[in-house]
């Protein structure tokens, strides 16, 4: 009699249960939260509030310190009508694909050449490679215009001296900026596909010939083809480039008059009273929207594509004898080596003891004299310090969190990280810094660092993350997590473990993306162009103003020095290196020292 009475109360009983046990469910969710989210709040303020906050002021009349504007569709017109009269989207549009046709064919030859060939110097290609792409832009552009600039660059002067001859090639024209611009990005090109040439199995081919069909046609219809989807991404790579290249176009391209959309949103800025901050934001979404598709079109094409070239079998890696083509390969490769690294810098070392471009009378340190008297040098070589080694730090360590805290947290939530460090991958750097910008100037805690260098600190902080975090990723999933397990086992807290087993086994790689982003930070433009002043110039804007006035010797004399940092930021770099590949083994704990 009393069984539905038991039953009721059998229910009344369970509902504080059921209650407990769903704020048990809340409170762990907390705590599997807690540890990431102010690393997500800090990645949203960093790489995505700046893209919003650039997207909300393209559709505004209003002014990053001025928020008394309406919305409007104007600039989007206005920046459309700009952009063709102009020439600046034609000009991009056929200055990306040539660039990427060019490089590719470079990077293609020196790849096959060093990873499938017997060519005398093939082992000197990957190292130089790496130089190149590790060369910011601004060397090249500066390097070539001081060689083959047509009144006074030192080829066409040299030319003119021997034989009477006009100007061999003038740099500042179309095949200049086309021909400068395809050798550093052949560099990036080649680092994408030495890989998958080295690990490709070479029995197809070996079929091939074996079949009857010659070398060249073995290449074209076997190699080529099994390699279909990695050109294909590396050909819309190269796009991306050369739709976001700056300092080529800035340099090489405006006293040839020609127009780019990179340049045009600079030029947009400074052109007018006040600056169109609308108009400029307006092209800035467009440009970021376009090679946002077309680096989703590249993720697609790479990860949904599939074609099988290395096996468990172990892939045969006979090289192709060249025979009597050898010789001819080792000038190909030879000529690479001088034309990207040698001629260019070359002539920027060179040029930097004459007392003026094109005048060969005498070598003097008159240039180097002439930047030390300069009252002003002391704080520019102060902020280029302070910016690549902090701004470098940062990221570095910033990058390492995030490649951390993504491999050990839920897929879900680690695509997320990992597609907002990635944003900055589809945003010239110009864009980066009117989009930072917009997001300084909209939070009044912050706002305060506007036009000082902590402005500059932060946009180099997001122009080093994206390739930080691609490095420390690499790192962090060579790792297991049964290093820390066992540690904690043996009595070590959390963050012990990390620190005394991660990373100091992470170390090295901590070091090497260091090293990298230094070397980026010293070397560009793009982002302090636009937000530095008087006295938060960096040695890379200071270039750029000496050489587009009238003292370009005094501009080669600073980027030697340029030159010089880098170096010696290598050489430490290797000391540092080797000193911290011979203490992470012996300064791992044993077992039981946890204990």
């Amino acid at each position: 009699m009393s069984q539905p009475g038991n039953i009721h109360s059998l229910r009344w009983n369970a509902a504080p249960f059921d209650a407990r046990r769903r704020l048990a469910g809340v409170a762990g969710a907390a705590r599997r939260v807690a540890p990431w989210l102010p690393l997500a709040l800090l990645v949203f303020l960093l790489l995505v509030w700046p893209l919003v906050k650039l997207t909300i002021g393209a559709f505004s009349t209003a002014a990053p310190l001025d928020a008394s504007g309406h919305w409007t569709l104007a600039n989007f017109a206005q920046m459309w009508t700009e952009i063709n009269v102009s020439h600046a989207l034609a000009n991009s549009l056929i200055y990306a694909a040539t660039t990427t046709f060019l490089a590719v064919s470079i990077a293609l030859g020196l790849c096959f050449l060093a990873q499938r060939t017997d060519a005398p110097l093939r082992q000197l290609v990957t190292p130089l490679m790496l130089v190149c792409a590790a060369t910011s832009a601004l060397f090249y552009a500066i390097g070539y215009s001081l060689l083959a600039n047509r009144f006074t660059g030192v080829i066409n002067v040299l030319v003119e001296n021997l034989f009477g001859a006009p100007a061999l090639f003038n740099v500042e024209s179309w095949p200049g900026l086309i021909f400068v611009d395809s050798l550093h990005a052949a560099a990036f090109l080649y680092l994408f596909l030495a890989g998958p040439f080295a690990n490709m199995d070479r029995s197809l081919e070996e079929a091939a010939l074996a079949a009857g069909a010659s070398r060249l046609r073995a290449f074209f219809t076997i190699t080529l083809q099994l390699l279909r989807p990695i050109l294909s991404s590396v050909v819309l790579m190269g796009v991306i480039i050369g739709l976001k290249s700056f300092s080529v176009p800035l340099i090489l391209g405006t006293p040839a008059d020609l127009s780019f959309l990179t340049v045009r949103i600079l030029r947009t800025l400074q052109q007018y009273e006040p600056p169109q901050y609308g108009e400029a934001s307006a092209l800035a979404v467009s440009l970021t929207v376009f090679i946002g598709l077309l680096l989703y079109a590249q993720y697609r094409l790479v990860g949904r594509r599939s074609y099988v070239t290395v096996s468990g079998k172990a892939p045969r890696q006979t090289r192709w004898e060249l025979g009597a083509w050898r010789w001819p390969a080792a000038l190909f490769i030879l000529a690479y080596a001088l034309l990207g690294v040698v001629l260019p810098l070359g002539a920027i070392v060179f040029s930097s003891f004459l007392p003026f471009p094109g005048v060969y009378d005498t070598l003097s340190l008159v240039n180097y004299r002439a930047l030390f008297a300069n009252p002003d040098i002391d704080q520019i070589l102060l902020n280029t310090a302070f910016c690549a080694v902090g701004a470098g730090l940062v990221g570095v360590l910033l990058a390492f969190a995030i490649a951390y805290f993504t491999s050990r947290a839920r897929p879900g939530v680690a695509a997320l990280l990992r597609g907002a460090t990635q944003l900055q991958l589809a945003m010239p750097g110009l864009v980066g810094s009117l989009a930072l910008i917009w997001a300084v100037t909209s939070l009044p805690v912050v706002r305060h660092i506007y036009g000082t260098v902590w402005l500059l600190v932060l946009a180099f902080v997001v122009v080093v993350l994206p390739v930080s975090v691609q490095i420390a990723g690499s790192a962090v999933r060579q790792l297991s997590r049964e290093l820390e397990d066992a540690a904690r086992v043996s009595g070590a807290s959390a963050l012990r473990s990390t620190l005394q087993i991660t990373m100091r086994l992470l170390l090295p790689s901590l070091l090497f993306a260091w090293l990298l982003a230094m070397i980026a930070i010293m070397g560009d433009l793009d982002a302090p162009l636009l937000l530095s002043s008087a006295g938060t110039r960096t040695m890379s804007v200071h270039i750029y103003k000496l050489f587009d006035g009238v003292d370009q010797a005094q501009a080669a004399a600073l980027l030697s020095l340029l030159l010089g940092f880098i170096l010696v930021s290598v050489s430490v770099f290797g000391v540092l290196q080797s000193l911290a590949r011979g203490r992470r083994l012996r300064a791992l704990p044993v077992n039981g020292a946890f204990s």
